[in-house]
């Protein structure tokens, strides 16, 4: 009974203990604000394979340091004494349960023992900026400004590297004379992530632009399973077949050597034509295939829109239905997907380029469904919806200031001038209209459905350089909307005219023009640009394509108009 007894306390005991050490956490950082998202790969029934412990530990540690990002913009320290780096590890594990990322010892990269070898100084935001130099690192912040979401193959994402690299080399050479390039790194990328952690989309694209620059030395393989490698059933089974490929390939070569000497041109020639049929078979089936775009499937496509629901449909074009989108790690898409009679394989050379396309007012393609009877195309999400809401006088949004219309303006047009100048193909919009300028968070213009039309309008004897006067001329439509809050449709041409007849006629001698400023703006705004950017307005409407402005002189006048 005695002994009974003593085993009833023991247990009591022990979950009094379990129950301290679980609430004596002393974690400090929040892993739920940038969600860990495990690879394909960890959840893979082999956990301890080398192809799997890779990617799992660079995700999860991707994770951490963001996390690391929110906790410095309040406190600006940097690393986490041992013992917070030991409780944050065991309750990030705790959080992922299903995947086994013990390996990845995460503790060792966001704990003070990081930086044990010589870079103990930079345990604060405020030494890492000491230490590269005030205005270095504003350059840095202002290099990095433009950085979108996953878009690290733009060119101002690569104008970030450089600044990065730039800063990280003069910290390197800190004051300590300190050789470990990777705290380093750790110390700079967190720094810069924490300046502006209420915006997801800054903190994901600088931790998607600049997170393989820093060199992390994640854990090699190591099965947990095999006490011995040398004991190991599958070594075993692997020496035995390389001694009988040893033995046997001398043999085999000889006989297959000879078996070949005797096959006819005409079968090598017919096994040639085959192999390259059915490569060309399989390209055909897959016209993305160069586009580096995620595939979806039809069943993801189904869940991330509820099957289309048509609560969640946020805009309608001429080729489809653009709907909300939710993902499983929770990131919002924008899924368009395209009316019946639309072929991916009369589009799929637009997209192809389009894919390639990184711009900050550019909306960006994250992949495409080709499954079934869904054609879509998932581009990234922008939670203020398309331009034509703010227009219309819709109660629940405020209006849009004076200053605000003008940065749209300048963001729409910096992204026409991209197209028009891009490197690797110069483009045109082909359907510029409300509808298909759609504002992040922080109200920037991001154009949608740039370049698909094209395809549409084959049969028209249409150069580039009309196709561009086209987009001139329904910009500066768009800046008659944006002076007077008035919508026209794109597609009822006497709405327009009647709009740029009433902007010629306030610019005529004795013309009124606060007759068409918008009655919104409740007369806050500058009357000398109102005048300049009205008449850029008159001047990008005129009937003949040739006397339009280039895209080089509207943007020029309008940064000149602020």
């Amino acid at each position: 009974m005695a002994n009974s007894h003593l085993a009833v306390l023991f247990i009591f005991l022990s979950v009094i203990s379990n129950t301290r050490r679980v609430n004596s956490s002393n974690c400090s950082l929040d892993f739920n604000h940038f969600p860990y998202e495990a690879p394909g790969e960890c959840l893979n029934s082999e956990k301890d394979s080398p192809d799997s412990v890779y990617p799992c530990c660079e995700s999860a540690l991707k994770t951490a340091f963001q996390a690391l990002s929110l906790k410095a913009n309040t406190t600006h320290s940097i690393f986490l004494d041992t013992v917070q780096g030991h409780d944050c590890s065991e309750e990030f594990q705790s959080l992922h349960n299903k995947t086994d990322i013990s390996a990845c010892k995460i503790e060792d990269f966001i704990s003070s023992s990081a930086s044990a070898n010589g870079v103990s100084y930079l345990k604060d935001v405020d030494s890492v900026i000491r230490v590269v130099g005030i205005k270095r690192y504003g350059d840095l912040l202002l290099s990095c400004r433009d950085v979108p979401t996953g878009n690290y193959s733009d060119d101002a994402c690569y104008k970030c590297v450089g600044s990065y690299k730039e800063s990280l080399e003069v910290l390197r050479n800190g004051s300590n004379g300190s050789d470990d390039e990777r705290v380093c790194g750790e110390a700079l990328l967190v720094s810069l992530a924490s300046s502006d952690v209420k915006s997801v989309d800054w903190v994901q694209g600088i931790f998607s632009c600049l997170w393989d620059e820093i060199k992390f030395p994640l854990p090699s393989y190591k099965s947990t399973k095999e006490s011995s490698f040398f004991k190991s059933k599958k070594v075993i089974i692997l020496s035995v077949l390389v001694l009988l490929t040893v033995i046997l390939v001398p043999v085999l070569y000889k006989f297959t050597r000879k078996r070949l000497g005797d096959a006819s041109r005409k079968e090598i020639e017919d096994l040639s034509v085959r192999v390259l049929k059915s490569t060309i078979e399989e390209d055909c089936n897959n016209p993305f295939g160069d586009s580096g775009l995620y595939i979806f499937s039809e069943d993801e496509i189904a869940k991330a829109t509820n099957s289309f629901n048509d609560s969640l449909v946020i805009g309608e074009g001429h080729m489809g239905k653009l709907y909300l989108g939710v993902l499983p790690s929770g990131t919002r898409v924008a899924v368009k997907r395209f009316n019946k009679g639309i072929k991916f394989n009369t589009i799929h050379a637009e997209v192809n380029n389009i894919a390639k396309v990184r711009h900050p007012n550019l909306i960006s393609i994250i992949g495409y469904c080709d499954d079934g009877d869904t054609k879509c195309l998932v581009y990234e999400y922008c939670s203020n919806g398309s331009l034509d809401n703010w227009l219309t006088g819709d109660k629940r949004l405020p209006s849009l200031t004076w200053e605000c219309r003008l940065q749209l303006a300048i963001g729409v047009a910096q992204g026409l001038w991209f197209l028009q100048n891009n490197p690797m193909q110069k483009m045109v919009h082909g359907d510029l209209k409300l509808t298909n300028i759609l504002l992040n968070e922080r109200l920037e213009p991001k154009l949608l459905d740039f370049g698909l039309t094209l395809n549409f309008k084959s049969n028209e004897l249409h150069s580039l350089n009309n196709l561009a006067s086209d987009d001139i001329f329904h910009f500066g439509l768009l800046l008659l909307q944006l002076l007077s809050g008035r919508i026209t449709l794109n597609f009822n041409p006497s709405m327009s005219r009647s709009l740029i007849n009433e902007a010629k006629k306030a610019m005529t001698f004795g013309g009124d023009m606060s007759s068409l400023m918008d009655p919104r703006l409740n007369g806050a705004y500058d009357a000398n640009a109102f005048s300049r950017i009205l008449a850029l307005a008159l001047q990008c409407t005129v009937p003949s394509e040739h006397d339009r402005p280039s895209i080089e002189e509207v943007l020029n006048k309008l940064r000149h108009a602020t």
